[in-house]
């Protein structure tokens, strides 16, 4: 069994093994402060002695062939309300001398913090050395009362891993074997990533980054040493001073591209590192990156030559610690292998005898890795709730679980109370049925498991008056340490017992939870404002093929096994801001905005324009799809069109008619010759969209969904006098 607490730890197993101490400043000061939690080792240990309160016992402390004299005492410690034992040796100037020589790493590098802090002139945290340099005391039992033989586990320095940013000069740094990086900027200042030269090593790893693949790694030969900049990089705008360290490249046959290996890299969380939290790599010059990161790429590019000096042995526990408190990262699927996840949920679907449109699971799901928040819309009974709960089932998440909960909204919603919850007379908080998932949701033993919550028919009350505070909240998504967060749904300050500002407050939306909500557009519901079109997807179930029964292979009834194992990042965004996706995508990203940059221009003659906000939920989309080669672009920009840009149209005036003519001519194509005209729309206009079984193969339309719907947005005005997305 395992015990673990602060700088201590032990581990059953291990024979005669009192505690494991981590070294820190008071074991070069005075001693150690021993947690209550390991008071019974030491009583067993001396037979069942211990100091009277206030008192304290001689104890030996065998090292070697040599004896250390200290004292045991136990105190009063009033903090804390209970007695606590130290171990103090503060007058043997002998035993501190051999704990300082010894821990030499330890000292130099928790003297040095300190010295740090003092500079600062700013109250610090104590020093914590990192727990991969990090150095131990164990204190094994002799059979002897207040007698302990030690053994000292000592720092072992291993080669840093570090990443460099080189773009046209890296032939020039190749060829003289070195990387160079000036001291100040231009304005006189230091940057962090041309500080870490001092850091490097000899013997530390470099890998080389340039036009988006590791080009060559290298070896450092001697550590950085301040010097002006080369003669071949004369031609750079940057400082004459700067510090250069010589290094040993090695080409990377063949070199690895970013995309090959962003994604499981970033879930590393490397502190400083090269990456940020969209997978792109940060503007500098030199990051520090990690050992276990070096051992997952290479573990993602056997094809690649790595040389003998980057091939490292699986870093050995100095203690069996490091291995306990090493956290094995929750990866993401490969992007190579979502179609073929996308496949299975789809033959899992339709072996409940439901059958969806073309690529619309495909296009569920590009949605959700957009916006944790999707709409399904359309007329009842096309399996709008059915789609959600068997997305979710296939994933793992059902109602016996508790990761798929359907919530029906009730027509007399009025404020967010209706769904988060509200405060009894009595002060105490009663949750409300989503606050409820939430908290299940963000559970440690649940954080990486996918949480689906289906409001059923949620604008049978207005959205905007119960729902406004998820809609608020979930525009504070930001990354933190690795994490996508969210600001508090309920604040601790509105809670009135510590039971519930423990369970309730501070909630947030966990990243492992996904909100869909389900709505039928008739007398009994209410529209949805552009506030809440901005923040979602909207699906819609119009169009269905009645001829279609169940069906089922051998094949398909075993293909859902390995699903239900999939964590919650096959669903999570991976993306908050464009800059997240703009480094690995910029072309596609330009592309995407030059298309929305036309069709804003369309739209804001009725004032139906968007902004960043819809710019980027759709680069998104895009992005994704492109990732994982699940549609052509020009069909996953249909969908986009349909689902972002034409529910905000709707009017009676002949600026709306305008828009929707100039929209169609864009759904049609520039390349196709077609002249749209409003009477023909009035009759039979499916050739723009329908996709025939003999002749024709594909519709004339680019963009045939938007097409289709907005000939019948356009027929709707010429009808009715009034147009909207709503009305089919």
């Amino acid at each position: 069994m395992i015990k673990q607490l602060r700088s201590w730890w032990k581990d059953t197993e291990i024979p005669n093994l009192i505690g494991r101490k981590k070294v820190d400043f008071s074991i070069f000061r005075d001693g150690t402060h021993i947690p209550v939690e390991f008071h019974p080792d030491f009583l067993e240990a001396n037979q069942g002695q211990q100091p009277n309160l206030g008192e304290g016992i001689k104890v030996k402390l065998i090292y070697g062939d040599r004896n250390y004299e200290a004292n045991i005492f136990k105190i009063d410690q009033v903090s804390t309300g209970r007695e606590a034992l130290q171990l103090r040796y503060n007058g043997n100037q002998t035993l501190k001398d051999l704990l300082t020589e010894t821990f030499k790493h330890s000292y130099s590098y928790i003297m040095q913090e300190r010295t740090n802090q003092l500079a600062d002139d700013a109250k610090r945290p104590q020093v914590v050395v990192p727990e991969d340099q990090a150095e131990y005391i164990d204190f094994f039992a002799t059979g002897v009362p207040f007698e302990y033989r030690l053994e000292f586990i000592t720092y072992k320095p291993k080669p840093n891993v570090w990443w460099v940013n080189q773009g046209t000069t890296i032939q020039a740094e190749k060829e003289a074997g070195i990387l160079w990086a000036p001291l100040l900027n231009t304005q006189g200042r230091k940057l962090y990533h041309w500080e870490t030269m001092k850091e490097v090593k000899e013997g530390d790893i470099i890998l080389h980054y340039s036009n988006k693949a590791i080009r060559y790694v290298s070896q450092v030969t001697d550590a950085a040493v301040e010097a002006p900049k080369p003669g071949s990089m004369a031609n750079t705008g940057w400082q004459e001073e700067g510090r250069l360290v010589r290094t040993n490249y090695v080409e990377l046959i063949p070199s690895i591209a970013l995309q090959q290996f962003n994604q499981q890299i970033m879930q590393l969380n490397i502190t400083q590192g090269p990456l940020h939290t969209g997978g792109g790599v940060n503007q500098g010059y030199l990051f520090r990156f990690s050992r276990k990161g070096l051992r997952v790429l290479q573990s993602l590019t056997a094809e690649v030559n790595w040389p003998d000096f980057t091939i490292l042995e699986q870093d050995e526990a100095a203690s069996s610690m490091e291995s306990l408190r090493e956290v094995i990262p929750i990866l993401p699927p490969s992007d190579s292998s979502i179609p073929t996840f996308l496949h299975q949920i789809q033959s899992h679907i339709r072996r409940q005898g439901f059958f969806f449109p073309e690529h619309l699971i495909e296009n569920f799901y590009l949605s959700l890795k957009a916006k944790p928040f999707v709409i399904l819309a359309g007329i009842s009974g096309t399996g709008k709730t059915r789609l959600v709960k068997l997305f979710a089932e296939a994933l793992g998440a059902t109602r016996v679980n508790g990761r798929y909960t359907l919530i029906p909204v009730r027509p007399d919603w009025s404020d967010p109370a209706d769904l988060l919850g509200y405060k009894d007379l009595s002060g105490r908080f009663q949750p409300g049925p989503i606050t409820k998932v939430l908290v299940d949701a963000r559970q440690p033993e649940n954080c990486h498991k996918p949480y689906f919550i289906c409001l059923d028919e949620m604008n049978l009350a207005r959205v905007e008056h119960y729902f406004s505070d998820m809609l608020s909240v979930l525009e504070t998504q930001e990354w933190r340490e690795g994490q996508i967060q969210t600001q508090a749904l309920i604040a601790p300050t509105l809670l009135d017992t510590p039971e519930d500002r423990g369970t309730y407050g501070g909630l947030g939306i966990p990243e492992n939870v996904f909100l869909i909500g389900t709505v039928n557009m008739d007398e009994t519901t209410h529209p949805f404002s552009k506030k809440v079109l901005d923040r979602a997807n909207t699906l819609e179930f119009n169009y269905i093929n009645l001829q279609q029964y169940p069906q089922e292979t051998e094949q398909e009834a075993e293909e859902l096994a390995d699903l239900t194992e999939l964590n919650h990042l096959f669903v999570r965004s991976d993306y908050l801001q464009l800059v997240d996706a703009y480094d690995t995508h910029q072309e596609l990203v330009v592309r995407t905005t030059d298309r929305l940059v036309q069709i804003n221009t369309l739209l804001e003659d009725i004032h139906a324009h968007v902004g960043f906000r819809v710019r980027d939920a759709i680069c998104f989309y895009m992005v994704y799809n492109d990732r994982y080669g699940l549609m052509d672009e020009e069909e996953a920009f249909d969908w986009q069109l349909l689902q972002k840009i034409l529910p905000r149209i709707q009017g009676s005036h002949s600026s709306v008619r305008r828009v929707l003519l100039n929209l169609m001519e864009v759904a049609i194509g520039n390349d196709t010759g077609i002249t749209v005209k409003v009477d023909d729309l009035m009759e039979d206009a499916s050739s723009l969209y329908m996709k025939w079984a003999a002749g024709q193969t594909t519709p004339a339309a680019k963009h045939p969904q938007s097409a289709r719907k907005l000939a019948y947005m356009l027929r709707r005005l010429e009808e009715d006098g009034f147009t909207s997305f709503w009305l089919s």
